[in-house]
């Protein structure tokens, strides 16, 4: 949950681009101390980076932008854009390259996915759950690492769908994200929970013999 006082930041970075230390105590009225901590907190939770800038002559200033994740908390069309265009290339008899283009998608994820995995050869079910947690995080998926209270299996909680606006038209996403997983970890993995049925999440057990 993002306070009051660090969404004001948010927006102030996301209509002027950048925003310094200075220019946020000016805007807000809060204490400097007060903003390093909100931002040092926004930079941790993967909403803004920091970088910094140079104006003409003289040190340059530090200044905080959006990440990727930070652009996700604002309203977008893009979402049902691409809702209207798969229903569009359905229509017209075109679901064959609504599949492949899908297919691609995963691939690329997959691909990404077992290079870290491959990065960190020595990590059980659990440490590759957590390093795939932090590639979900950036996706916009809202990942939770934990274990199954009845059988203790290690599993992911997907707590948001970026592409709740797709399955509308298209059960692909959820087919291929099964797909994905069942390739990573080789195993017959189960599907706890789906948000298409209800739930507040998809989840998946993965068995814990890796």
């Amino acid at each position: 949950m993002i306070s009051p006082q660090k969404r004001q930041l948010l927006d102030l970075i996301k209509r002027r681009g950048t925003l310094s230390l200075d220019e946020a105590t000016e805007a807000t009225g809060l204490t400097r101390t007060t903003l390093r901590e909100h931002f040092s907190q926004l930079e941790r939770d993967g909403y803004i980076s920091r970088d910094y800038v140079r104006h003409g002559p003289g040190r340059p200033s530090l200044q905080y932008q959006l990440s990727e994740g930070g652009e996700f908390l604002f309203p977008s069309r893009e979402p049902e854009m691409l809702r209207d265009l798969i229903r569009y290339l359905k229509h017209r008899g075109l679901d064959s390259l609504v599949e492949a283009f899908f297919r691609q998608y995963w691939e690329k994820r997959l691909d990404k996915a077992e290079q870290l995995f491959a990065d960190h050869p020595e990590a059980d079910t659990s440490s590759r759950l957590e390093l795939l947690s932090g590639m979900l995080e950036e996706e916009g998926f809202m990942p939770e690492v934990s274990r199954n209270s009845k059988s203790g299996e290690p599993c992911i909680r997907e707590c948001n769908c970026p592409f709740r606006e797709v399955i509308k038209e298209t059960d692909l996403p959820c087919r291929l994200e099964m797909e994905f997983y069942k390739s990573l970890f080789e195993e017959d993995i189960k599907r706890d929970l789906y948000i298409p049925n209800g739930d507040h999440a998809c989840s998946y057990a993965i068995p814990p013999n890796q």
